[in-house]
């Protein structure tokens, strides 16, 4: 039987004339030619990808302090997250010991203030002439010079050696370097207890410094720091 031979089938790699094969087409505009493999590193969307380590998202690495207060790799006390608080960490991703609360620290505070006064009291009387019933400029001064020094002494020295102090102790809380959690042995320790101790010697302007440096944790994000929590560059955190 004689006729005409079929036609051949049309060829996947070649045009088709009636466009039902989509490899004779151009590729659209970021797609690489049929039969090529995109290079790596490119997005066959055409979209840019990141280098590699970059991080898509423009967000700082983990552990960064997006506020670029503290070294990369050093967003707190041990790279902690700073979003937690007084209540304890995320729980996610590099959780840390928990940030020591305003009312745990006005405790130790209490204590320690307590210690002090007493060993204040006890050094001040052969000094001065108490009278309950007319204390003068001199002797007041007298005694809160005596005392600022004391606890100067007394702070500067616990948190040199210990990291604490005896009320700090007592309330299981203790002052690290925010940079890295590590102790505040050495120039940190003195700047933090001078800053709190020593300005209330000062009439007046000294009071109203004090007050504002301790209630200054109360608004301070994201590590609750007191203004000499910031001289020094510390934090208090929870832990034995």
């Amino acid at each position: 039987m004689t006729g005409s031979a079929p036609p051949p089938p049309p060829d996947p790699f070649g045009d088709d004339p009636s466009g039902r094969n989509p490899y004779g087409q151009q590729p659209p505009p970021g797609q690489p030619p049929h039969g090529q493999q995109p290079p790596p590193g490119s997005d066959p969307s055409g979209r840019r990808q990141p280098p590699y380590g970059e991080n898509p998202s423009g967000q700082p690495p983990y552990g960064q302090d997006p506020t670029g207060q503290y070294p990369y790799g050093q967003g707190g006390p041990y790279g902690q997250d700073p979003s937690y608080g007084t209540g304890g960490g995320t729980g996610g991703y590099g959780a840390g010991p928990e940030l020591a609360g305003p009312w745990r620290r006005l405790l130790a505070r209490i204590i320690d203030s307590i210690i002090v006064g007493v060993l204040a009291g006890l050094l001040s009387w052969p000094l001065t002439d108490y009278d309950y019933d007319d204390m003068s400029f001199g002797t007041q001064f007298t005694s809160g010079l005596i005392f600022s020094l004391l606890y100067f002494l007394y702070e500067g020295f616990q948190l040199d050696r210990y990291g604490r102090t005896l009320g700090k102790r007592v309330l299981r809380i203790r002052v690290v370097r925010v940079a890295d959690g590590g102790p505040i042995a050495g120039s940190p320790a003195w700047t933090r207890a001078g800053v709190f101790t020593l300005p209330p010697i000062v009439p007046c302007l000294g009071t109203i410094f004090w007050l504002v440096n301790v209630l200054w944790q109360f608004w301070d994000q994201p590590w609750h720091q007191c203004l000499h929590d910031k001289a020094a560059k510390t934090t208090v955190i929870r832990g034995s």
